[in-house]
């Protein structure tokens, strides 16, 4: 029922109006170029559209359920996925020493991990997706001065990044 509902939202809806609207124009666009290529004045390049139109109207169709198939898979990908519960230890006494529900300080968390995998590749757990908003991460090598005695190569390059860096900023000016 919750698929339903979600391609049931106020503007979902107006997106199949739109959608069905458009798909029904490129057909009746194409219609009218069959009519036309048809005609003692019509021309190959009539047939051609004629065959063209309805390719639009498939495209609109394609692109609509696309993102409508996007969206779903996005919405699973942010809902929240509960790794595991804290539940009350059955053998631990419950007399005062802790709260129920409270795991014990000694216990292993739970990572997510099926102990019992039969390769080291199967035990580590899978990457969790990144959404649209999901922020990119980049690495920057940063070099400090002095790291570039014991490679000549390496003085050269940073000598000439200063170098680049000095003229831009002269430019900048």
């Amino acid at each position: 029922m919750d698929v339903w509902r979600r391609y049931l939202r106020p503007g979902v809806l107006l997106g199949h109006v739109l959608v069905l609207a458009a798909a029904l124009i490129c057909l009746r666009l194409g219609w009218w170029q069959w009519d036309v290529s048809r005609e003692s004045r019509g021309t190959v390049q009539n047939l051609g559209y004629a065959l063209l139109w309805p390719v639009f109207a498939g495209s609109f169709i394609y692109m609509w359920l696309r993102f409508l198939h996007l969206e779903g898979t996005r919405d699973q990908d942010e809902a929240p996925e509960t790794v595991g519960e804290l539940q009350p230890d059955s053998s631990a006494s419950t007399t005062g020493d802790r709260a129920p529900g409270v795991p014990d300080q000694d216990a292993k968390p739970d990572l997510g991990v099926d102990p019992a995998a039969e390769s080291p590749s199967e035990a580590v757990p899978s990457r969790p997706r990144r959404g649209r908003d999901t922020p990119r991460g980049y690495t920057i090598a940063v070099a400090t001065i002095g790291d570039d005695e014991d490679d000549p190569e390496l003085a050269a390059y940073n000598e000439a990044l200063a170098a680049l860096a000095e003229q831009d900023e002269r430019g900048a000016r």
